[in-house]
């Protein structure tokens, strides 16, 4: 067969990937993948779903919108440097609500003289050819690369997505040179990676005797409160937290919650600011939430047993947090329901 472009085996590669959608603002460092589009379109080929956005804030918050509703990252294409700075804010609020999203923006071509297909002619491309393009979003970014040679297109495609969506989600860069875009190589050459051997990780597993020392902690507290905001990312959490609430006498509260964690009929629902319960509280969870209240409001009991379940206890993105927490597994939340029921049942008989 005759060789095909970087920018067909990237179309290839979103689709390995289940990409549905690619929310796109374009430009001229596009060139190619519009040129590809057209010839699977002509051919009947169904590739992703371009929507195009007037504005790269729209494209980055549609894709935050997806992921927020269904779990899985899509693709946003935005142009050069100046499409990187108009989503740089999205990308900040995708990391912060731990939402995956591959973000991939054109660049100027490096040749000037027709060396490689998809060099320069434009006077933009120079206006357009930035220092180090990947730092203006670099701390909203889970990962970085550039797509320097389209051999590996469907390989980095793989380890964005693994990236991105791996707990705890988020964003990543990626950078699409025009030549690369442009360069042509045999089918025989480019290798698909699939998702059983290079997809994302996610949390997993609970620690039987940490559940149950943790139960037992639970069900001897006499104040418990419980402080969250990302649990309902899990659709049957909610559910599941409502009934250890009732069960052992929680009260719960969502600080800046990212999810409906717990029905706000519960009678066990305290309400969005916890700092008033501090002073009681003889036990106390933070599930999944990054800033649990405002320590210059209100300073914790030093007498309050402690415990994080959290898919990113460290918090490696925020520079200084400083909350107290003996660090738990990740999925300790749906198993401790059960483990506090059968410690109860136990107790009664």
């Amino acid at each position: 067969m005759a060789p095909r472009s970087t920018a067909h085996y990237l179309l290839e590669g979103l689709g390995e990937l289940g990409v549905e959608h690619v929310f796109a603002n374009l430009g001229t460092d596009h060139a190619p993948v519009i040129e590809e589009l057209a010839r699977w379109r002509r051919e009947g080929r169904a590739a992703p779903r371009f929507i195009l956005c007037p504005h790269e804030n729209v494209a980055i918050h549609m894709a935050g919108g997806y992921a927020l509703a269904t779990g899985r990252g899509q693709a946003v294409l935005v142009h050069v440097d100046v499409g990187t700075g108009n989503v740089a804010a999205g990308m900040h609020n995708l990391q912060r609500y731990r939402l995956p999203a591959l973000v991939m923006a054109g660049k100027a071509p490096a040749t000037s003289r027709g060396e490689l297909v998809g060099a320069r002619d434009s006077y933009i491309h120079y206006m357009q050819d930035v220092r180090d393009m990947p730092s203006i979003v670099r701390p909203y970014a889970k990962w970085e690369h550039s797509l320097d040679a389209g051999i590996v297109a469907k390989e980095l495609l793989r380890r964005a997505q693994a990236v991105m969506e791996s707990d705890p989600a988020g964003p990543v860069y990626l950078n699409l040179p025009r030549e690369a875009l442009a360069g042509q190589w045999e089918e025989t050459a480019v290798t698909s990676y699939p998702a059983a051997k290079y997809g994302p990780l996610k949390a997993a597993g609970a620690d039987p005797d940490a559940v149950v020392a943790l139960a037992d902690r639970l069900l001897a507290a006499e104040r418990p409160m419980l402080v969250t905001a990302y649990a309902g990312r899990y659709r049957e959490a909610p559910a599941l937290l409502d009934e250890l609430a009732r069960l052992a006498g929680i009260r719960v509260y969502e600080h800046n919650p990212i999810h409906l964690n717990i029905d706000r009929t519960s009678p066990c629902f305290g309400g969005f600011a916890p700092t008033e319960a501090l002073a009681e509280a003889d036990l106390g969870l933070l599930v999944d939430v990054d800033v649990p209240w405002v320590l210059k409001d209100r300073r914790e009991n030093p007498a309050t047993f402690w415990a994080q379940i959290d898919v990113d206890p460290i918090k490696q993105d925020i520079p200084l947090w400083d909350f107290p927490r003996r660090p738990a597994h990740p999925g300790l939340l749906g198993a401790r329901a059960g483990a506090a029921r059968r410690r109860t049942e136990g107790a009664h008989g």
